[in-house]
């Protein structure tokens, strides 16, 4: 992993911990056409108790526009495998601008979880995290890209 990409995502969890304000993007509600279409990158595991069985994927995210939520968008999240897209998960992720980032909570292995985004011009990078003391598992790093760019399911 690179150390642009780790310190990103330290100067994430640390803005979650804090409740720092970090930059937000566009002035008044949520910026969505920064986050909505297609985007195609990594997920890497961390090594962290519990997290053995994680496997690094290829990622196919697809931000949806969510009519009458000004703040919030749905993720269609897939992996690749042996070239073939296959669903992953759906959660609708909702815009912070006291943090600058997109996070959606949810349920995992018996207990709560947090995504958090933030998008930097067609760079996405991303975190997932336990709850609530907020261990690192996941790290995505993404790019915009365009449908032929994605492997047909």
């Amino acid at each position: 992993m690179s150390v642009a990409i780790v310190v990103a995502n330290v100067a994430l969890v640390l803005a979650l911990e804090a409740g720092v304000a970090a930059p937000a993007p566009g002035a008044g509600g949520a910026p969505k056409a920064e986050i909505l279409g297609l985007w195609k990158g990594t997920s890497t595991c961390t090594k962290v108790e519990g997290n053995e069985f994680c496997r690094d994927e290829t990622i196919v995210y697809n931000f949806i526009e969510v009519q009458g939520q000004p703040a919030t968008v749905s993720l269609k999240a897939a992996r690749i495998v042996d070239g073939v897209v296959i669903r992953a998960f759906n959660l609708y992720v909702t815009y912070r601008p006291e943090k600058g980032q997109w996070t959606g909570e949810f349920d995992r292995d018996g207990g709560r979880a947090v995504w958090a985004y933030v998008v930097s011009g067609d760079a996405l990078t991303g975190t997932g995290m336990l709850l609530p003391d907020l261990t690192i598992v996941r790290n995505v790093t993404a790019m915009r890209t365009t449908k032929d760019q994605v492997p047909a399911r």
